[in-house]
C-alpha cells in the first residue's frame, strides 16, 4: 500500500493597525531573509482557530482577536499541498509597539509594520506566493464569518 499523502494546513493572519500591515522577517532555508504575514502550522489536537491564535501570540508577541476569514487557499507546489486559512486579526491591546518576535523556535528575526506599496515592493521577498493572494482577498473586501469553520472534537 503506498504511503497517504499529509497536505501541510496552516494559517496566517493579516494584522493592521492604521493603514500598516504586520509582518515578519525571518530565513527561508535557502538561508535567504524574506518577509511574510504571521502563518505557522496548526498542530496535533489543535483547531483551526486555537492554532491562529497561537501562531499570532508567538510571531507577533501580542495577544490577538480574530475578526474574520479571509480566505481558505489549496496551494499545491511541486512536492506539498498546502491549505491555509488566512484570518483577519487585530492586537488586543491595539498597541503596535509591542509588536514583537516570541517565537519559540527563533525563527522569526524581526516584525515590521508596512504600508501596502512598502509589501508590494518587497514582492521578490516574499516567504510564498499566497502573501499576495491573501492581500488581494483582503483588499477586495473578502470577509467570511468565523462560525463558518466548526471545531468538532472526539
Amino acid at each position: 500500500m503506498a504511503e497517504r499523502f499529509k497536505p501541510h494546513l496552516t494559517i496566517a493572519l493579516i494584522i493592521e493597525h492604521e493603514g500598516r500591515f504586520l509582518m515578519v522577517e525571518e530565513f527561508q532555508d535557502t538561508g535567504e531573509r524574506c518577509f511574510g504575514i504571521p502563518a505557522g502550522h496548526v498542530d496535533a489536537k489543535e483547531s483551526i482557530l486555537e492554532a491562529a491564535v497561537r501562531e499570532g501570540l508567538e510571531e507577533t508577541g501580542c495577544e490577538i482577536e480574530l475578526e474574520h476569514l479571509v480566505g481558505i487557499y489549496d496551494y499545491v507546489k511541486e512536492k506539498d499541498t498546502i491549505i491555509r486559512f488566512t484570518f483577519k486579526a487585530s492586537l488586543k491591546d491595539n498597541d503596535p509597539t509591542k509588536a514583537h518576535p516570541a517565537d519559540p523556535d527563533g525563527d522569526i528575526l524581526a516584525v515590521h509594520w508596512m504600508t501596502r506599496e512598502e509589501i508590494n515592493n518587497r514582492k521578490s521577498q516574499w516567504r510564498t506566493r499566497l502573501v499576495g493572494s491573501s492581500f488581494d482577498d483582503y483588499d477586495k473586501g473578502q470577509n467570511f464569518p468565523l462560525s463558518l469553520i466548526t471545531t468538532v472534537r472526539g
